[in-house]
């Protein structure tokens, strides 16, 4: 039993140490090929969803959702912390690739984004481990 709690010990703080580092990371503008992109889906709950861009047009983006993991959690997995692992999870599905500029999105910051029907909007992830939360 102590030996397991050692092992988790270490794998916590080297958890913590990826997220130190992804955080020194920043968001791109625009979505390229291998790149993580995530959404956080869900209405009244907050669900990150992470994708990876796998094919890139001018006009748009071919997406595959990967698999994350909790980094930190309440004790339940119903709410905390998760970044991906690049483990694909879905099918390859393409989206229309859309800017904040533009005036139909009332020339907002320079980012690009894609928009998933039902779910909500794509972007470059920025590094930083995303808020989880189940509870509805």
């Amino acid at each position: 039993l102590l030996g397991l709690y050692e092992r988790l010990i270490k794998v916590l703080s080297i958890q913590i140490y990826f997220i130190k580092i992804m955080k020194t990371i920043k968001q791109t503008k625009t979505f390229e090929v291998g790149q993580i992109a995530y959404c956080n889906g869900g209405c009244t709950m907050q669900l990150p969803t992470f994708y990876k861009v796998v094919k890139r047009t001018d006009k748009t983006v071919w997406l595959q959702e990967i698999a994350d993991q909790l980094i930190e959690h309440d004790g339940y997995g119903q709410r905390g912390r998760k970044i991906p692992v690049d483990i694909p999870r879905g099918a390859v599905f393409n989206k229309r690739v859309k800017n904040w500029k533009d005036p139909k999105y009332s020339g907002g910051k320079d980012q690009e984004f894609a928009y998933i029907k039902y779910w909500g909007i794509v972007e470059p992830w920025d590094g930083t481990a995303k808020y989880y939360d189940s509870m509805d």
